[in-house]
């Protein structure tokens, strides 16, 4: 068990390199007592929580290209782009299950991040306390293809739009040093959108608006301090060395294979480097 914390970058199918460094963890038996993933790093992470190997590569060689998991079909049957259902019923309770107590026996704190619609604020919700499909699935609900999903009397939306990058909530609950996996090259920044369907299509939210509009600065914001952590020694950052152009939605096994072995052999160097504190 490490004594820092694990802070997980979302990004859709770019997940698949984070499942490649948590994968590389998992052998080694690195485990951390405190995890805050996003989206798709809160996707992947579960399995990591759960101690199944391969699990999210397993899912995305089988999966991928079958028309439930994401597509136009897809977003005009579900109303979403990717098929939540499938990805957060079908597919754990029957195709390839996910280990439910494996994951609930793991001390570690799993805290998933999502956007509350009303506020526009970020909420953090502990796998001791939650459902964890349904909020795995409200974190991983991209705004304009995915609807809102209704959770304890909240909507919930797509946690990267308020908290891209949860350092300072990881500092916040006592983790002063962090592994951190991102999903972008080092040097990356986010730009604002020149043009933005917010106003239109959640025009009864303006909190949710105002998020929207403002996440390119909260994350830049937020990889900055993380990138200062990395200079003092505060931050372990794992993020690829390669830029493969994996789309969101990326259709390709090919780039997809080659993304999640780069996590793979990113993770094992990490190791060996002994990059990570190990009581």
């Amino acid at each position: 068990m490490t004594t820092m914390g694990l802070i997980l970058e979302g990004g859709a199918l770019r997940g698949q390199y984070t499942a490649g460094v948590l994968d590389a963890f998992l052998e080694a038996g690195v485990e951390f007592p405190y995890i805050v993933a996003v989206s798709a790093g809160a996707s992947v992470g579960c399995s990591f929580v759960s101690g199944q190997w391969g699990r999210n590569k397993e899912i995305m060689d089988r999966y991928r290209r079958d028309s439930r998991y994401a597509g136009l079909r897809s977003w005009f049957e579900t109303g979403s782009l990717f098929g939540m259902d499938f990805l957060f019923d079908e597919i754990p309770h029957r195709l390839v299950p996910f280990d439910f107590a494996a994951y609930q026996r793991n001390p570690a704190r799993f805290v998933t991040v999502c956007t509350d619609c009303e506020t526009g604020k970020a909420l953090y919700f502990d796998k001791e306390n939650e459902d964890s499909l349904s909020v795995l699935r409200a974190s991983s609900s991209m705004p304009f293809v995915s609807p809102m999903v209704p959770y304890k009397g909240r909507l919930l939306l797509d946690g990267a739009l308020t908290d891209s990058l949860p350092w300072h909530r990881a500092v916040d609950e006592g983790y002063s040093r962090n592994v951190v996996i991102l999903t972008r090259p080092l040097g990356y920044r986010k730009k604002p959108s020149r043009w933005s369907p917010a106003r239109w299509v959640y025009r009864r939210f303006p909190h949710l608006i105002e998020a929207i509009q403002t996440r390119w600065s909260q994350y830049n914001a937020s990889l900055e301090a993380i990138e200062e952590a990395e200079r003092d020694g505060r931050a372990v950052v794992i993020r690829p060395r390669i830029d493969r152009k994996v789309g969101r939605t990326e259709r390709s096994l090919k780039k997809l294979t080659q993304l999640y072995e780069d996590g793979l052999s990113d993770g094992r160097a990490a190791i060996l480097a002994k990059n990570l504190s190990v009581r």
